[in-house]
């Protein structure tokens, strides 16, 4: 459901009229009197502010501030506040329109982190990429070594060593590949 609340603010920015989605937006039963700007979370009342200020200098309204509203809640809306004039033609009043964000940010939010993962997800495989191959060489390398020595010689035990301890390696990096290929 789409909330789009409809409010008219006079030049000091208290409400004068309201939509009942704004006050359900809001969660009050009269707002009418009250100051608009108080609905507002803290970090968004500047923007509003200066925004309204523009709009009632002339200013174009297409333009939204984007706010969250006040309270314990997490619910965004955009702001959209057109000039009303008055007999003059001057302006006197806001129109505004609140259109609820609050699903779309949580959407783009997941998008974000899906993103990151998918990153990291590449990251990883490109490493995991490159020390498989170095762990592949480094074992075919000891195979050619062993092939030269016998197993009673000391150079024989050390690249033994060499040999395992890149197989023991080789685990975690097909793991690291894994990862990497469902993400």
């Amino acid at each position: 459901k789409l909330s789009i609340g409809v409010v008219l603010l006079d030049g000091a920015y208290n409400i004068s009229e309201c939509n009942s989605e704004f006050r359900e937006l809001v969660n009050s039963e009269e707002p009418v009197g009250a100051s608009f700007i108080g609905f507002l979370a803290e970090g968004a009342r500047a923007a509003a502010t200066e925004r309204f200020a523009e709009v009632l200098r002339g200013a174009d309204g297409g333009i939204p501030v984007d706010a969250l509203l006040a309270g314990d809640t997490d619910r965004s809306v955009s702001l959209y506040a057109a000039p009303l004039t008055d007999d003059a033609g001057a302006p006197a009043q806001i129109l505004l329109h609140l259109v609820e964000t609050t699903e779309q940010k949580r959407l783009e939010a997941r998008f974000a982190q899906s993103q990151k993962m998918q990153a990291v997800g590449q990251l990883a495989g490109g490493i995991a990429h490159g020390f498989n191959n170095l762990l592949t060489a480094m074992i075919g390398f000891c195979d050619l070594l062993l092939q030269r020595y016998r197993p009673g010689e000391q150079a024989f035990a050390g690249v033994m060593q060499i040999k395992q301890n890149a197989n023991r390696g080789a685990s975690p990096v097909r793991q690291l590949l894994a990862f990497a290929n469902k993400h």
